[in-house]
């Protein structure tokens, strides 16, 4: 396999390259490091990708030349995948630079998921920031959205709420709203409670979800007013779980026991021993998984 990464057919050395970042011996991440060079875009490619299989910190130097010159854009997207699977934290300003300035849509993409799986990345809470208000790309700005999202600090609250309220795109909305229940906040955004009275039902699942993250009391009379329309039965555990953590008492709970649904009784039985056991947890996972 390792004579092959140098034969002289383009396929033979891609798929190669590929095959050995799927055996997963640390010897092929030198002739995949050499091979970032190839003339060949399909090549560079597997080996970018190969790389992000390996664990070797000593291909980033590499593939953060790939992402900032590589003339393709696949290329350029598999190395920023590549250097997320890598939790390069070295990685962190090159990936922001293409984040703000790559041309193209799924490499800016591709760079803000990256971000989000470094344990660094609020190093890089100003482009994801940026990205996540200002990027034209749908995709990209909801993968900023979840970015910060694990990132997890308060400071990202304000630009989350204004995704939550503002941006055109549901999909963002949704996750804007996830990740705020990502967040170690004491206060509901006011976002999160106009949000459960959206017209769209995976938009009032997550924030129900994210304000029983939240825990917050004040947020109770709006979880029970929405809760009295709600139709979708999802978002009704959503927002009976939303009741339970932000401390409902045994009155507020016990008239959930007259409802018609089994599933809102049974959440309301076990709320009221004290269990919290109501799905569902809206868990949105970055949509960008390219394998050479």
């Amino acid at each position: 396999m390792l004579r092959s990464v140098r034969d002289h057919a383009t396929g033979v050395r891609a798929n190669a390259i590929w095959a050995l970042g799927r055996i997963g011996d640390g010897r092929a991440a030198a002739p995949a490091a050499d091979a970032l060079t190839d003339q060949s875009p399909m090549v560079r490619r597997a080996a970018a990708g190969t790389l992000g299989q390996l664990d070797s910190a000593s291909a980033v130097p590499q593939l953060l030349r790939v992402l900032a010159h590589d003339p393709v854009a696949d290329v350029r997207r598999t190395a920023a995948w590549a250097l997320g699977q890598l939790g390069a934290g070295e990685a962190v300003s090159g990936l922001a630079a293409a984040l703000e300035h790559d041309q193209d849509a799924s490499v800016r993409e591709m760079s803000a998921w990256a971000l989000g799986n470094l344990d660094e990345h609020h190093a890089a809470a100003s482009a994801l920031t940026t990205a996540a208000e200002r990027d034209q790309s749908e995709t990209v700005r909801e993968t900023a959205a979840w970015a910060l999202g694990q990132e997890g600090e308060e400071s990202a609250a304000p630009t989350l709420g204004r995704l939550l309220t503002g941006d055109q795109s549901v999909e963002v909305r949704r996750t804007a709203a996830w990740a705020l229940g990502q967040l170690d906040l004491d206060k509901a955004p006011a976002g999160l409670i106009s949000a459960l009275k959206s017209s769209d039902a995976e938009l009032r699942l997550r924030a129900a979800w994210a304000l029983s993250q939240i825990g917050d009391p004040s947020a109770i009379p709006a979880v029970e007013a929405a809760l009295e329309g709600e139709q979708n039965s999802d978002a009704r555990k959503a927002e009976i779980r939303a009741l339970v953590h932000s401390g409902a008492d045994s009155d507020q709970l016990s008239g959930l026991l007259q409802s018609k649904d089994p599933e809102v009784r049974k959440a309301a039985v076990r709320g009221l021993a004290g269990m919290d056991g109501v799905d569902p947890w809206p868990w949105p996972e970055p949509r960008p998984r390219p394998f050479p």
